[in-house]
């Protein structure tokens, strides 16, 4: 496995992040650079991302299917800033952490509809499928002013795609490692005041793992818009996936394969807008969201009385739902100032059901049985009331945007955050500040507060954050350098080993801390860091970036699991037309992702911390759109850990080797 040790980690990934610039310097002509992205996650408004106070990185759909990309997960890799772990392979759970935040305090919105777990907190990305999506955004640092709880180390937003053009349909197949395949079909397009967009996939693999290592998910997702008024639009969400998961690390304790451990998955998320501009300066958007997520585990022991015979060991149900309503008034004074107002209702509720038995021959030949059942039914309300205002001066020069925002819980009474966020452009020199504070809050889950081994007497997290950096460019923007100092302090951070594993193996396999001790617990910690961005076009067809994200945590247990220090990204793509032919497009990825050594749950030791050593992964992608009257049709490779390292992203949880897919596209 590759590894670098010490200091020198730091020194190779930053060498990484400044190449991009260095062949900038030496490359860089007169082509046109990328048009400005727009964002609406940083403030609840249309904003251009180069123009936000905080920082935003915008994942478009094009690099997730020029990467191939079949999870979502695969897409936020390498994102600056982010970690993600996967735990094995292909559909096992995968979580994120942003700036070194706990999986759960990063907040993951689909089309603007909170879908992190009520059980758990954080949100699973194991089975969601980039199915018929526009754009995501990720913004670093506070969200918790305007999404409320949960967004502690910030937001990701995946956002679906409005139909367009005429109606068409897309198709494409893949296939290769592990009888690894994926089909998927679109349907886009639009016609007068509507427009429609939507997709289904199917993903299977047996896995790399040699026994029951096998992942199918079957996921769709919709997008419907009608423009009922010139200036007043109607849309409807829809997204489904039903996933069915091998568990063979389920007894990743005992360091053997589980032949039979399953996970069953079903999710629907539906969504209903309303959005109407009442004048040029005024306009109000309504919603109404349904979220509902059913996991489900399996798992069979033999019988000690007659091993010939099994009987359930693990028998799991956690189904969960969230129905939110919204409503947000804007209001412009021309290009001053905007202001914004909302008013955002949810209501979360569960029904967890445990059942572990476990059954111990003792010296004289006895069977010993014990069992542990939990099963119970919570619910909570939340009411929460929000402000901005967004303000510039100087023709755009300076832009300020501040907010507050009040939640009420039923359980847990008021919480009141502010944010505050500034930027200045010096347009001679094409430099743009930003500095800006934020506040966060989280309510304790319910599995946190009424697990076997959870705490009632849990208080509410609390954050504040500040974060300054800089915006450089040079070469007309063609090469841009991003430098960003954050630091974050916790209150109340609410640490356990279950926020680090996946499904229930930890309450499980661990049976809890040692002397009963509440798997659950608050502390205090602090968060900073360095986060250093590259990006490069030095033509047309050429992009160049490159990432390095410097983390310091401190706690009085001096230990938090899954949180390099050091960790960096650099990728180059390419889309070149005419290559061979006229007519003809060419496209390829290359990217290569260095994590340093952290902390992690060791399942030999009692889910202990331990030492888990760097490695690094390199991918890479190639397409060629053919010629002639097959024009529609597009030839794709990918390789995914190119060089077959051995490496591993959670102690025990040996990540997948080199692995291939082989497929086309058709585009109607």
């Amino acid at each position: 496995m590759f590894a670098v040790r010490g200091g020198g980690r730091a020194t190779i990934v930053l060498a990484l992040v400044l190449l991009p610039s260095s062949l900038a310097l030496a490359t860089s002509n007169k082509d046109t650079p990328p048009l400005a992205e727009v964002v609406v996650t940083a403030t609840r408004t249309q904003t251009q991302a180069d123009e936000s106070t905080t920082s935003v990185t915008v994942i478009q759909a094009e690099q997730s299917q020029q990467q191939d990309d079949r999870l979502v997960s695969e897409s936020l890799f390498g994102s600056p800033g982010m970690d993600i772990t996967q735990f094995g392979s292909l559909g096992e759970s995968s979580f994120a952490s942003i700036r070194g935040s706990a999986p759960d305090q990063v907040l993951v919105l689909l089309d603007g509809v909170e879908v992190n777990s009520p059980n758990v907190g954080q949100f699973d990305f194991a089975d969601l499928t980039p199915d018929n999506i526009d754009r995501i955004e990720v913004v670093r640092g506070g969200g918790g002013t305007l999404h409320g709880s949960g967004a502690i180390g910030g937001v990701v937003n995946i956002l679906s795609r409005r139909g367009e053009g005429s109606f068409r349909f897309n198709v494409s197949g893949e296939a290769g490692s592990a009888a690894t395949h994926r089909e998927n079909l679109e349907l886009v397009g639009a016609g007068g005041p509507f427009s429609l967009s939507g997709s289904a996939t199917l993903l299977e693999s047996d896995g790399f793992r040699s026994l029951n290592d096998d992942y199918r998910n079957l996921s769709t997702a919709w997008r419907a818009d009608l423009d009922v008024l010139p200036n007043a639009t109607v849309r409807a969400f829809a997204r489904y996936s039903s996933a069915r998961l091998g568990l063979g690390n389920f007894n990743v304790a005992d360091g053997v394969l589980d032949p039979d451990a399953r996970r069953r998955s079903d999710f629907l998320l539906l969504k209903g807008e309303w959005e109407h501009a009442l004048t040029p300066v005024l306009n109000y958007r309504a919603a109404v969201s349904y979220v509902r997520d059913n996991e489900r585990y399996h798992d069979d022991a033999p019988d000690a009385d007659d091993p010939t015979q099994v009987e359930p060991r693990v028998t799991a149900r956690l189904p969960s739902e969230i129905v939110g309503t919204e409503g947000q008034v804007n209001y412009s004074v021309g290009s001053l100032s905007l202001t914004t107002v909302g008013v955002d209702l949810k209501e979360r509720s569960t029904h967890i059901f445990k059942d572990f038995r476990r059954q111990e021959i003792d010296a004289e030949g006895e069977v010993e049985e014990s069992r542990e059942v939990e099963d119970f039914r919570a619910n909570r309300t939340n009411v929460a009331v929000y402000g901005q205002e967004q303000v510039q001066f100087f023709d755009g020069a300076l832009r300020g945007v501040g907010g507050v925002r009040y939640d009420r819980y039923d359980q847990f009474g008021g919480q009141v955050t502010w944010t505050g966020s500034a930027g200045y452009l010096v347009r001679a020199s094409d430099t743009r500040f930003r500095v800006g504070y934020s506040e966060g809050f989280r309510a304790p889950t319910f599995d946190e507060l009424f697990d076997l081994q959870g705490n009632s007497g849990l208080r509410s997290e609390e954050s504040w954050e500040i974060n300054a950096g800089l915006t450089q460019d040079f070469f007309d923007g063609r090469l841009r350098i991003e430098p960003t100092y954050f630091y974050r302090s916790v209150r109340n951070l609410i640490e356990e080993v279950v926020d680090q594993l996946p499904g229930p193996i930890a309450p499980f396999e661990s049976g809890g801390m040692p002397g009963g001790t509440p798997l659950a617990y608050n502390l205090d910690a602090r968060f900073q860091g360095v986060e250093i961005i590259s990006k490069v076009h030095p033509w047309s067809w050429l992009s160049l970036t490159g990432n390095y994200t410097y983390l310091n945590a401190v706690t009085p247990t001096g230990v938090l699991l899954n949180r390099p220090r050091h960790r960096g990204s650099i990728a180059a793509t390419v889309v070149r037309s005419a290559v061979f032919a006229a007519g003809d497009e060419l496209s390829g990825s290359l990217s290569a992702h260095v994590v340093g050594h952290h902390d992690s749950a060791d399942p030999r030791d009692a889910f202990e911390p331990e030492n888990l050593g760097s490695y690094a992964r390199t991918d890479i992608t190639v397409s060629y759109g053919l010629l002639g009257r097959w024009s529609n049709w597009t030839v794709t490779a990918s390789v995914r850990n190119l060089f077959n390292r051995d490496y591993s992203e959670s102690i025990g949880f040996p990540a997948p080797p080199a692995n291939f897919l082989i497929g086309f596209r058709y585009r109607g």
